[in-house]
């Protein structure tokens, strides 16, 4: 695939998104072969036995790698057989001039794998896609549109630099203050979350911090900590089938009928209910996230209207 066409800022109106999600699938899992008619930016940020074949191609990913795949082209990935497998994805169309479009036809585009991408920004700047597309903050689709035009020009750059020549700049521990909280909290939602260790975790004052995070998210900490629990029940509800006391205790409510009460002003419906509407065959192939590590819901899609 060539990605020599990159769309400058005014032209942003060309860029449609589908949709995009970080999902974890469970092992020996296949999707596909299926054959998009949009691009599509796939990040597999750690190595494993996954396959990816297409006509005529066929590569194990081994290393943390960004596959990128344009519309037409008939390909599948078999999943690692032995451990889930982490990928966050962007679908996306690229509209073109005619006269573009003509040029291009003579020479097909092909899908393109990309290695040493954890010493780019892309990792950063697709996983802010899906939090802007979670959050859906002031002007979130403008701020997509941005990020997707930086990650293609990383990935263009990253095709001719060798991965000697690139600075390691990928590091959640320089995420942004609020980001780091919302981290903070994923990973320790069995535990009880002070505001006050938030606010150490982001490195601001108790007011200070308490002010950014409404600011930026909408909401304050606690009611922050009570929705990445229920989110992350959601979760639990349709790939496990635990009891609904157990899950309830494992996302951190000390109370189960605190819980069953908040669930039904939150989603509009029961848990029992969540559960039955929305387990489906579909999504028995995702395997439960124990630390999510991001500031959006995983094993969730975005669609973009």
């Amino acid at each position: 695939m060539s990605l020599d066409w990159i769309p400058s800022a005014a032209e942003l109106n060309r860029i449609r998104f589908v949709r995009s999600g970080d999902f974890v699938v469970k092992p020996g899992w296949v999707y596909g072969p299926v054959c998009l008619d949009s691009y599509q930016i796939v990040f597999f940020p750690v190595g494993s036995d996954t396959r990816y074949v297409s006509p005529g191609k066929s590569f194990v990913l081994s290393k943390p790698c960004v596959i990128i795949t344009p519309p037409g082209e008939t390909y599948s990935y078999e999943f690692d057989k032995a451990h889930p497998v982490r990928h966050l994805f962007v679908t996306f169309y690229l509209d073109r001039i005619a006269e573009e479009r003509s040029d291009e036809a003579e020479r097909p585009e092909e899908s393109v794998c990309l290695h040493s991408v954890e010493e780019t920004f892309v990792p950063q700047l697709v996983k802010q896609i899906l939090f802007l597309s979670s959050k859906k903050l002031y002007l979130w689709p403008e701020r997509c549109k941005l990020l997707l035009l930086s990650a293609l020009a990383e990935l263009e750059g990253l095709k001719g630099m060798p991965s000697a020549k690139l600075a390691p700049i990928f590091d959640t521990k320089h995420s942004l203050p609020v980001l780091k909280a919302l981290d903070y909290i994923d990973r320790h939602l069995t535990e009880p979350i002070a505001v006050a260790r938030l606010a150490q975790e982001a490195g601001w004052s108790h007011e200070h911090f308490t002010r950014k995070f409404v600011q930026y998210t909408g909401m304050s900490p606690q009611k922050a900590i009570l929705m990445r629990r229920l989110d992350r029940a959601c979760q639990l509800l349709v790939t496990e089938e635990r009891n609904i006391s157990e899950i309830a205790y494992s996302v951190g409510f000390q109370s189960v009928h605190y819980f069953y009460r908040t669930f039904m002003s939150v989603k509009g419906m029961t848990a029992s209910q969540y559960r039955q509407r929305f387990s489906a065959p579909h999504l028995k192939h995702l395997s439960p996230v124990n630390e999510l590590e991001t500031s959006y819901p995983l094993n969730h899609y975005y669609y973009y209207h």
